[in-house]
């Protein structure tokens, strides 16, 4: 960051000890800490005015928190508003719909989570999916006509109608609850990761209508405005592990009309590192999914599309088996469709820095953070191999949830730093000059 950030830090610190006489003063206490708001998630709207983030309260009388969603302009010259109140409930995980005009996001409203809209001017938000399984992890297709979303559900249905799969994943959930018997049986390894078990649920991709689309393709019929299952069988389009995500998992193609997605091991999930990224079409019904990336042995994850459309970069490990090998980003040349029409080029390779995750800075440039000297900074590369890597002078603390605008111009992210929690800061490029800002 540049100098205004390391200044308004020092100028934060010494203004909270001066309002403080040596009475008032005494050690921070364990409620000190839950009367912060937790800030997360900042998405920079389309032309770069706004930028929406989630901001978390928490209540010790009541042993509950709440997550509302909140809206503030990227130069930081006015108040930020709420834009939710989701009256005790938790609305997290907002994106722009890339016309700008409406935020998608997931909401306990209801139980369980469902995705809701709301206008990008305030109002009251709308319930767009009812699924028994829930939804979470939405993204906007380009054209803003449809989302998809992650659901776990059971493998055995999913190649059934929608109505008739929800029905049956619906019945056997509440079987199982109802059952005396809770204990687990398992045929297969895999049954438990870290100290969750992976049950017989498989997270799924589904896409659904939200808009009309001009011409439908006859090649991609999708009739009802219900959701459609576009990975089903038995294995997980979805991570299972953090360690093998990086954010949004998985991406419309340019054309709206694929998914391509981080898939666990098609086989030995329980002890290959072998994620692979595959493509389906928004009507796929096939439980077998074309592989982009079966010349990699190791883990490859986090598809993005560069605005322009022309080219895909992912994260990506060399060693298989190895958990914690270095992340490197692959860029490669891709069609409409989201096919590669071209190898894929490592533009980490030459620098001893794994990135934990990236954004599109315009279409010829990635930004990426990295941890470095115990803290997390941020970086910036053209898509060139060998390309010069640039680093953000952070003059404190750590930087994360990067998202821009496709022209590359304006960036929202996070900052936070021993002496001050969590805040969303923008930065902005406009005629040459470079300003930033915090705004929440």
């Amino acid at each position: 960051m540049k100098s205004h950030l390391r200044l308004a830090a020092i100028a934060f610190i010494f203004a909270s000890f001066a309002n403080l006489s040596a009475a008032d003063k005494r050690p921070m206490e364990i409620a000190d800490l839950f009367k912060f708001k937790r800030v997360a998630s900042p998405q920079i709207s389309p032309d770069g005015k706004w930028v929406v983030y989630q901001v978390t309260s928490v209540s010790l009388e009541e042993n509950k928190s709440t997550t509302a969603l909140w809206m503030a302009a990227t130069d930081g010259k006015t108040p930020p508003k709420a834009l939710t109140d989701p009256k005790g409930k938790k609305d997290t995980s907002p994106r722009w719909s890339p016309n700008g005009k409406t935020i998608l996001f997931e909401s306990t409203r209801t139980t369980p989570a469902q995705l809701f809209t709301v206008s990008a001017e305030g109002g009251e938000p709308k319930q767009i999916t009812s699924i028994s399984t829930g939804a979470g992890n939405a993204i906007w297709s380009p054209d803003s006509t449809r989302i998809a979303f992650v659901s776990a559900v059971y493998p055995e249905f999913s190649e059934k109608p929608f109505a008739e799969s929800d029905k049956l994943n619906k019945e056997k959930d509440e079987a199982i609850e109802k059952s005396p018997v809770k204990a687990k049986v398992f045929t297969k390894l895999f049954y438990r990761h870290w100290v969750e078990y992976v049950d017989d649920k498989r997270q799924h991709l589904f896409v659904q209508k939200v808009g009309y689309t001009p011409h439908e393709s006859p090649a991609f019929p999708i009739p009802k405005w219900e959701p459609l299952d576009v990975t089903p069988g038995d294995r997980d389009a979805y991570p299972t592990s953090t360690t093998f995500s990086s954010g949004d998992d998985f991406t419309f193609t340019p054309d709206s009309w694929h998914l391509v997605f981080s898939a666990v091991p098609e086989k030995d999930e329980s002890w290959s590192t072998n994620y692979e990224l595959c493509r389906v079409s928004i009507a796929n019904k096939s439980t077998k999914w074309e592989t982009l990336t079966s010349s990699n042995k190791a883990a490859d994850s986090g598809p993005k599309f560069s605005p322009d459309g022309k080219k895909l970069a992912w994260r990506v490990q060399k060693t298989a088996g190895y958990e914690a090998d270095k992340w490197d980003i692959a860029v490669a040349e891709c069609k409409p469709d989201g096919t590669l029409s071209a190898p894929p080029v490592n533009v980490l390779s030459h620098r001893d820095l794994s990135c934990n995750e990236f954004a599109w800075k315009g279409s010829a440039n990635l930004a990426f953070t990295a941890d470095s000297d115990a803290r997390t900074f941020i970086y910036y590369t053209s898509v060139e191999p060998k390309s010069e890597i640039v680093q953000e002078p952070l003059s404190m603390g750590s930087a994360g949830g990067l998202s821009y605008t496709a022209d590359g111009m304006h960036m929202a992210f996070t900052h936070v730093s021993f002496t001050a929690p969590t805040d969303v800061w923008t930065m902005s490029t406009v005629g040459g000059k470079m300003t930033e800002a915090k705004v929440s």
